[in-house]
């Protein structure tokens, strides 16, 4: 059996980590991952997730610091993915398209 395979009711001794992309990774060191708490809180209200996979940490920086100046209620989880409060979902698509373009 694999280490890292874990059936189903099997005891496992120790820690399990979750290993972070590399994007998660650099995200979390710039700060950018949410807590735990507030990704549930979030997540909770059931809004729009948004895929980060295609931008820069930078961008990712960019994209949090506009959310923010309009008041907007984000965080962003380990996947990593943005997630929106759902009462800000109309602002957070302005937002970017504001950076990005209008999707096509």
């Amino acid at each position: 059996m694999d280490d890292e395979e874990i059936l189903e009711g099997e005891l496992v001794e120790g820690e399990v980590e979750e290993k972070l992309s590399e994007q998660a990774q650099q995200l979390a060191s710039a700060g950018l991952i949410s807590e735990e708490i507030d990704i549930f809180d979030i997540a909770a209200t059931e809004g729009p997730a948004y895929e980060l996979d295609d931008l820069t940490v930078d961008q990712i920086a960019e994209l949090t610091n506009r959310l923010d100046a309009r008041g907007i209620r984000w965080a962003i989880d380990g996947n990593p993915q943005l997630l929106v409060h759902r009462n800000h979902e109309r602002k957070a698509d302005e937002v970017f398209d504001l950076i990005f373009g209008p999707e096509e």
